[in-house]
């Protein structure tokens, strides 16, 4: 509130006279004035650009009058006495803003970039691609023994390194399986098989793990042609073959509906199950 106050004035031409702490301008003995708390004289110009229910002579010093006042003439004061001004603030603020805004731009723009770039590298590698088959026979073979293995000299993470509630949490109805060769196997070899007593055609398949070979199939009757050529331009390096591999099945874990849980919501149970495996072999040309 604005309160009319008797103050030290100054004589200028014989009239008594004040001057204003923001501003500087001169106020007249007779003219509305307020003081703040701390013991400032502040002119009704300055005021008149604060709400006056801010204006409170115990509480409100110049400062804050000069910061409620909000323009160049209040942001001048604070200046003068080392403060900062709402429009330097702003003005901080704004500059801050641009800067987290150019950021989140520039992020946009690298994921934009590098998914891009991701999808180019799929489409190459899908046109590098020149046969896929799913090896045969592996039933009979070697492929459960080179898991035992693996399983035994801890050479994989048992279900991803997933906990039964992680399970729960991040993957529910979905199977989660125990195995995964993925990086560990060191190599893969096309072994022709001409004493094959059923088919002298055969293609035997080898992987190795952990220097140890094993003999995990074959490659299935109706692509054996077609990969004894392959084999046969990357041995005369026609081609540049590169080799990966997949494994599927075996144990598994998935978080599903508890039977036993009758409610509108029921709770998740793991379930455990196996099925049998299986072993994705795909073949590129690196020259493509």
């Amino acid at each position: 509130m604005l309160k009319a106050i008797n103050v030290k004035s100054y004589q200028y031409g014989g009239i008594n006279v004040s001057k204003c702490e923001i501003c500087g301008n001169k106020i007249g003995l007779f003219s509305e004035k307020f003081k703040t708390s701390d013991k400032k004289i502040i002119c009704q110009s300055c005021t008149s650009n604060v709400d006056p229910v801010l204006l409170w002579a115990e509480s409100t010093s110049a400062k804050d009058v000069a910061n409620f006042m909000d323009n160049s003439i209040g942001d001048n004061y604070l200046h003068s006495i080392g403060e900062e001004s709402p429009s330097d603030m702003r003005r901080k603020k704004e500059a801050q803003e641009k800067i987290e805004r150019e950021k989140i731009a520039e992020e946009e723009t690298e994921h934009a970039r590098n998914l891009a770039m991701a999808k180019e590298i799929i489409k190459h590698a899908k046109s590098q691609k020149i046969s896929h088959f799913k090896v045969h026979g592996i039933a009979y073979h070697e492929l459960s023994k080179m898991v035992n293995y693996a399983r035994k000299n801890d050479m994989f993470d048992p279900y991803d390194g997933y906990s039964a509630s992680e399970i729960k949490e991040y993957s529910p109805y979905e199977k989660v399986f125990e195995t995964d060769l993925s990086r560990i196997i060191s190599s893969i070899e096309f072994v022709p098989e001409p004493e094959n007593e059923y088919d002298s055609n055969a293609i035997k398949i080898l992987a190795t793990l952990d220097n140890k070979k094993y003999m995990i199939g074959y490659v299935p009757a109706k692509k054996t042609k077609e990969i004894a050529d392959i084999l046969e331009k990357h041995n005369n390096k026609e081609i540049s073959l590169r080799i990966e591999y997949d494994l599927t099945g075996g144990k598994f874990k998935i978080a599903d509906d508890d039977e036993n849980d009758f409610s509108d919501d029921p709770k998740l149970k793991i379930h455990t199950g196996k099925s049998e495996y299986g072993f994705n072999i795909r073949l590129f040309d690196n020259n493509i």
